[in-house]
């Protein structure tokens, strides 16, 4: 602990550049290479990071493309901040190499404990890409994205551009089942086909490596996953899908893109949005027969679980599966059954508080919301459905 201690504390002293949130750990004289324009490059990035949330003070430090192409990096600004606006992680500088002398450099970034706050967590470390304009004699940051995918396979497929490492372990079926869903559900939700941009990862180490990151703890939670996001700063807005499955494949992630037409104010209720992205697309590549057969065998189990812990606990179920996705997706079907893409806007417009109050009114059932749960799962699972 002594030794931990003695390494922050040098991370947040051992440099003599003023600083107002960004920590430096290496002093110039240990460089093998001098940076070129190292102090304005701190000064930069501790700008960047003091302004924080404030997209319109920090966004003048983000290149200008790739905010229009990935949009304002909040979750780099926002990182390290409790919900009363103060930080408990500190950016700390750990380095930089310009790989293009004195134009481009990558940039590493840890966020680490204050040194009063050592039983805190690891946070997490970055790459960015930080561009020097010789004539304006200032610098702009962008994604790592671009950077790490430069030499990777690209083909158009439909509406939906891949991106994968390799040529030959990408699959052209796979990403023709992707095109053909994208286009079916934009049927069942009446709008045009989504513009896709789609990165197909090995795993999430892969993903998040694509997105930047060296660690992130998410990195390790499984061994396979994804993320749809959206990207740019004004309509049409960009979408893009994160694949951790090594798959051209990845019908849930692109149902969110489609939710996402249902609700416009707050976030949804995670039982709502995962709920129906998981009867439309499935879950971590298995259909919703096979989900809700798992919940049925699981609650047959394990009787004492209670409705509370199905809608906002997320736990695996004994064969891997999320026992939250597979609760939401048989609720799900059975609102569209009832109302439709109107009953999924009155579920995605329920906060957390009212969902278990107000599912049971929703379902038009007398029922317990367990017991409509345990019934549909058990009709999912012999086939009825």
């Amino acid at each position: 602990m002594k030794r931990i201690f003695l390494l922050i504390s040098f991370v947040a002293t051992a440099h003599c550049i003023s600083a107002q949130r960004l920590a430096v750990n290496l002093s110039d004289q240990n460089n093998i290479n001098p940076l070129y324009k190292k102090d304005l490059l701190i000064r930069t990035l501790d700008s960047f990071f003091t302004y924080g949330g404030d997209g319109q003070k920090s966004g003048k430090y983000w290149d200008k493309k790739d905010l229009n192409f990935f949009g304002y990096p909040f979750d780099l600004t926002t990182y390290g901040y409790n919900g009363k606006g103060e930080s408990f992680l500190r950016p700390v500088f750990l380095g930089a190499i310009d790989f293009i002398p004195r134009r481009q450099y990558l940039v590493k970034i840890a966020f680490l404990p204050f040194a009063d706050s050592l039983k805190g967590n690891m946070g997490r470390v970055v790459n960015l890409i930080a561009n020097y304009d010789k004539a304006t004699d200032g610098f702009t940051f962008e994604r790592y994205t671009n950077y790490f995918t430069r030499d990777w396979y690209q083909l158009q497929v439909g509406n939906i551009l891949f991106y994968k490492e390799l040529k030959a372990t990408f699959s052209i079926q796979q990403a023709k089942a992707c095109n053909r869903y994208n286009d079916s559900i934009a049927a069942v939700f009446k709008v045009p086909p989504k513009k896709i941009i789609y990165y197909s990862c090995k795993d999430p180490v892969q993903m998040f490596n694509l997105m930047g990151y060296d660690f992130r703890y998410e990195m390790f939670l499984s061994r396979t996953g994804g993320r749809a996001e959206w990207g740019g700063v004004k309509p049409p807005l960009n979408h893009f899908i994160y694949s951790g499955n090594n798959k051209e494949y990845y019908p849930h992630e692109i149902a969110h893109f489609y939710i996402g037409e249902l609700y416009t104010t707050n976030e949804p209720c995670r039982i709502a949005y995962e709920g129906i992205a998981t009867y439309i697309g499935g879950t971590e590549q298995k259909p919703l027969r096979t989900v809700g057969r798992s919940l049925y065998q699981y609650l047959q189990k394990y009787r004492n679980v209670s409705v509370s812990q199905l809608l906002f606990e997320d736990v695996r179920t004994d064969d891997d599966v999320s026992r939250l996705y597979a609760a939401g997706g048989i609720l799900a079907g059975l609102i569209y059954e009832k109302k439709g893409l109107e009953g999924w806007r009155q579920f995605l417009a329920l906060p957390c508080s009212k969902m278990e109050e107000a599912l049971p009114l929703l379902l038009g059932t007398r029922k317990t919301l367990k017991q409509a749960i345990i019934d549909e799962a058990k009709k999912i699972s012999e086939g009825r459905r």
